[in-house]
């Protein structure tokens, strides 16, 4: 099966820019996108964007990093992971937009606010124990699976599936070598290289991002979201077939639905498109060593664990040029969104002490 490499920040590319005039340039893309470019977007501020990489960043990739959990036969308590599913009520309906079988929280939840409540509902609770918690309608259309509001209060019925205590391991030479899952960092130096490294291309996504938010778009070309959906949905089953599940339990296991997916769709639409606008206001060009080196790249990085493909030809077999230029374009326009903002980092390195 051909694995879906996706263009966006995958790889760190050594590459030159080219700026100019574009005179002349504007077909030439539409030409090479396949569709007037500026009938579906305008572009909006694309550069200057000021970005903090914040001791915020840092300690929950720390944290993601070293964290480790032990299923546990004792009730829950703070500092815990619960897996639990629920079951929401309207009036004594259960609603199943409102129903999750598998979700995991820790007890100290961050970023959901609702799974917070629940944890706090399981405290005491061990595995096989229920509880109910109501919330407003509010909080429950924020965990809707269809984005649908809620005007009622919803009563969710809560069953512990199991508990796990969490703890987040000191950095150490030993630790990095024996149990961390970087397999390229051999100490703690190059460990934190590491994660200096992906807060880096975080803020890259993120400020790529805001260049998509910031652009307009009035409609979109119905080949490209085709390819795009296609495109997707190949990587899905790609994924899914590494995980020995169906595509539909992938989605389950990533909280997709239907709705999620379609927004997730267009917003890949907007990038590509708001990609074809700077690369004609900025006159970037991509050479065919560039090219040669992305192939290179892939099989090397990408593909290095797909026993299909073993020479730079297998490659080029599954993956056209035209396809890995707009790789490369796209590579190079959010570089110079990166380049051309101000990014500034604040945060102290710790190992957990």
């Amino acid at each position: 099966m051909k694995k879906v490499i996706s263009l966006c920040l995958t790889v760190a590319l050594a590459v030159s820019m080219f700026a100019g005039c574009s005179c002349g340039r504007d077909s030439e893309i539409d030409k090479e996108a396949g569709y007037k470019v500026d009938k579906y977007i305008k572009l909006g501020k694309y550069k200057g964007f000021d970005y903090d990489i914040d001791q915020k960043k840092f300690d929950e990739l720390l944290e993601e990093k070293t964290y480790e959990a032990e299923d546990v036969s004792r009730p829950a308590k703070k500092g815990d992971e619960i897996e639990f599913s629920y079951t929401g009520y309207v009036a004594g309906k259960e609603i199943s937009d409102l129903t999750q079988n598998n979700i995991a929280a820790e007890t100290d939840q961050k970023d959901n606010a609702v799974y917070k409540k629940m944890t706090d509902a399981l405290i005491g609770k061990q595995k096989g124990d229920t509880a109910n918690v109501k919330l407003s309608g509010a909080d429950a259309s924020k965990i809707s699976k269809s984005n649908k509001k809620y005007s009622q209060d919803v009563t969710f019925k809560l069953k512990v599936k199991q508990v796990s205590a969490v703890k987040h391991a000191k950095v150490t030479d030993e630790w990095v070598k024996e149990e961390s899952n970087e397999d390229d960092a051999k100490n703690t130096k190059e460990f934190f290289a590491v994660i200096e490294d992906e807060l880096e291309t975080n803020a890259a996504a993120d400020l790529w991002q805001k260049a998509i938010d910031n652009a307009k778009m009035t409609s979109w070309p119905p080949k490209l979201y085709d390819k795009v959906k296609k495109e997707e949905e190949q990587d899905a089953a790609y994924a899914a077939d590494e995980w020995d599940m169906s595509v539909q339990e992938y989605y389950d296991m990533r909280g997709d639905t239907k709705e999620s997916l379609e927004k997730e769709y267009l917003n890949q639409v907007k990038s590509t498109l708001v990609m074809w606008a700077i690369v004609k206001e900025e006159d970037i060009k991509v050479t065919k060593k560039e090219i040669e080196d992305r192939y290179k790249e892939m099989l090397e990085v990408d593909l290095a664990d797909d026993d299909d493909y073993k020479t730079i030809a297998d490659v080029k077999k599954d993956y056209p040029e035209s396809e890995i230029k707009e790789a490369v374009y796209l590579n190079k326009a959010q570089q110079f969104v990166c380049d051309n903002s101000t990014i500034k980092k604040s945060y102290e390195v710790h190992n957990n002490k």
